[in-house]
């Protein structure tokens, strides 16, 4: 499904490079790849889609670069198998690993919260936390 996807991106890519203005494809891919990939680096640890964009970023620059490319296909593959491995999973199996990736999601994200507010970076919570009775 994935790949399929990228084979119609790279047939439109090359039609692009062969039209009128096929000179400026290299240049703006490249340019448009590297600053999506840069935010999306910047953008890992901040809350939202740091990961997503910093793999549009590789995927753009795949286009044009061949170690994009190369970690690109890499990346598929380890998709690709990883989910057909998950969908010969029992529903019961895949249910629990769900969930579990979830759980853990919530721990990390707990742990980060309140790690950043007993920092003081929360400030704005201790009232609140007053209120419930979290804090003494």
């Amino acid at each position: 499904m994935v790949s399929d996807r990228i084979d119609r991106i790279k047939d439109t890519h090359s039609r692009a490079k062969e039209g009128r203005y096929g000179f400026l494809v290299r240049p703006l891919t490249l340019t448009l790849g590297w600053t999506i990939l840069i935010i999306g680096v910047v953008t890992i640890p901040l809350p939202g889609q740091g990961w997503l964009t910093t793999f549009i970023g590789v995927g753009i620059l795949s286009l044009e670069q061949a170690w994009a490319k190369n970690l690109l296909v890499r990346g598929v593959h380890v998709y690709d198998r990883f989910f057909d491995w998950f969908h010969r999973q029992r529903q019961s199996v895949r249910i629990t690993l769900v969930t579990l990736l979830i759980v853990v999601i919530w721990i990390v994200f707990l742990g980060v919260g309140y790690g950043m507010w007993r920092a003081g970076t929360l400030d704005f919570l201790t009232p609140w936390a007053h209120e419930l009775e979290l804090v003494r």
